[in-house]
């Protein structure tokens, strides 16, 4: 692709934990016709270089996922040549590349995720960070980091296949013999996750593994009752309280999204239309035909980043940059 990317990783207040990340940009000739084509030297280079995009998209992905699936590589690349927008993916804690561990209700810990992420980001690269986005789980953690940070958000937030009602569908996704080991044990393993991901060959869904690199360890996700009491506890109508005065929000959904009903985004758009800075310019609603919730074949993610693209020509202009 016409972009150079770079992986690292991010530290946080535990030495235990460290956060894997990959910062792609738009890669441009390093040549400049006013200057005779002679190479500019490295703080030159550095300064043309941010003036030729936009700024920085930090990208969260969702439960079980990494950053090196399709949806994730694919969004970066297009950002980078047809947006001119760089962008940051990273594996949460306990996922992909990253240390640490997971959990099934960790909300509030993504969200600190994605904080040390966007501040990483500006202190350490001297990015601009323009806009979080992310994608089902981490979606609803974006919009969490989005309301506790609302000072220090970035002015574009774009939130992909969020669930509104996160205790909803809880109990339907266990085993009666795992719920019998939560009662006598405290704990069940749900299943094991990582490495490379696969689709389901009935339905089509799933996620491909788009990474040159090798897949992330098979790790155990186990669930106890402190996750349940956690996830069930999640109340998104705090969205609002979302700064609308100096943010704008795309809320996107696929219509044929098995996964999280499409009655969720609506909900979003019910609870961020109570934000006293509420307008319609300031929240945009798309809901993709064809769109699953991990918009596996090429034809949705073309049809998902065309909607992001009219979104970013809109709001560009609007946002202070």
């Amino acid at each position: 692709m016409n972009a150079s990317a770079t992986e690292f990783f991010i530290p946080t207040e535990d030495p235990e934990i460290r956060l894997h990340a990959r910062l792609v940009v738009p890669k441009h000739d390093s040549t400049d016709g006013s200057r005779g084509n002679k190479q500019r030297d490295g703080e030159a280079q550095k300064q043309w270089q941010q003036k030729q995009h936009w700024g920085v998209f930090v990208i969260c992905h969702g439960l079980l996922d990494t950053k090196d699936t399709e949806l994730f590589q694919s969004l970066q690349q297009h950002f980078a040549e047809k947006a001119a927008v760089g962008s940051v993916a990273f594996d949460f804690r306990g996922n992909g590349r990253s240390t640490g561990v997971t959990g099934y209700g960790d909300y509030a810990r993504e969200a600190e995720d994605i904080a040390k992420v966007v501040d990483h980001v500006r202190r350490k690269l001297g990015e601009r960070v323009i806009g979080v986005l992310g994608h089902s789980k981490g979606a609803s953690s974006m919009l969490l980091y989005a309301v506790k940070y609302g000072a220090e958000c970035p002015p574009l937030v774009v939130s992909i296949s969020a669930r509104f009602w996160i205790a909803r569908e809880t109990h339907a996704r266990w085993k009666e013999h795992q719920l019998r080991m939560l009662e006598k044990e405290g704990r069940f393993l749900w299943r094991s996750f990582g490495g490379a991901p696969a689709i389901d060959e009935e339905s089509g869904n799933g996620r491909r593994w788009a990474s040159t690199e090798p897949p992330p360890p098979v790790r155990e996700y186990w669930i106890t009752r402190q996750d349940l009491e956690d996830r069930s506890s999640v109340d998104m109508r705090v969205v609002q309280a979302l700064p609308l005065h100096r943010v704008f929000v795309l809320n996107v959904a696929g219509d044929a999204d098995r996964v999280v009903p499409t009655d969720d985004v609506w909900a979003y758009v019910s609870a961020m239309s109570e934000a006293p800075a509420y307008s319609s310019m300031r929240v945009s609603t798309q809901v993709v035909p064809g769109g699953t919730h991990f918009w596996t074949t090429s034809e949705e993610r073309a049809r998902l980043f065309g909607v992001i693209d009219k979104w970013l020509d809109a709001v560009l202009p609007l946002a202070k940059l």
